[in-house]
């Protein structure tokens, strides 16, 4: 917290005022949220799929009652219905890829702690003292920091 990007260290007086371990992500953790975020991507694109499908099934209907059918519209809704049907069963047929790095693990192994930290330090640009709260996504061991989120109160 007392580098910036450049690797330059500013003397802030950091001073931890609360810190609390909120979680623990285990394997069986990141394959849910790897499946949940794979599942919400394929329920969306299925979504868009199944619109396209349906206009298309639409245009083929009104073009095949209408006055005069043109078989090259026709031909054409009917490709785009095939192409989209396919899309579909495809789509039906995918898993998430990711979550295969985890299948030979021991599902309560983890992976990282959540920790939440309220801290003051001095800001080096205002020289005014200030609180602020960040979720730390730490290694197993708590040696290494993976990533930070601002916790907005």
């Amino acid at each position: 917290m007392q580098t910036d990007s450049k690797g330059t260290k500013y003397h802030l007086n950091f001073k931890a005022d609360k810190l609390e371990e909120i979680n623990r992500i285990s394997v069986a953790d990141s394959i849910q949220i790897i499946s949940d975020e794979f599942n919400a991507d394929k329920d969306k694109k299925r979504t868009q799929f199944q619109q396209s499908l349906s206009r298309n099934q639409e245009n083929l209907d009104k073009e095949k009652n209408s006055r005069h059918p043109g078989k090259t519209m026709m031909d054409f809704y009917q490709k785009n219905i095939d192409h989209y049907s396919h899309l579909i069963d495809s789509l039906e047929q995918t898993v998430p890829a990711k979550a295969a790095q985890y299948e030979k693990r021991d599902r309560n192994a983890i992976l990282a702690v959540v920790v939440r930290c309220t801290y003051t330090i001095d800001e080096p640009l205002t020289n005014k003292r200030t609180t602020e709260t960040f979720d730390f996504v730490l290694s197993p061991d708590v040696t290494r920091c993976y990533s930070r989120k601002r916790v907005k109160e």
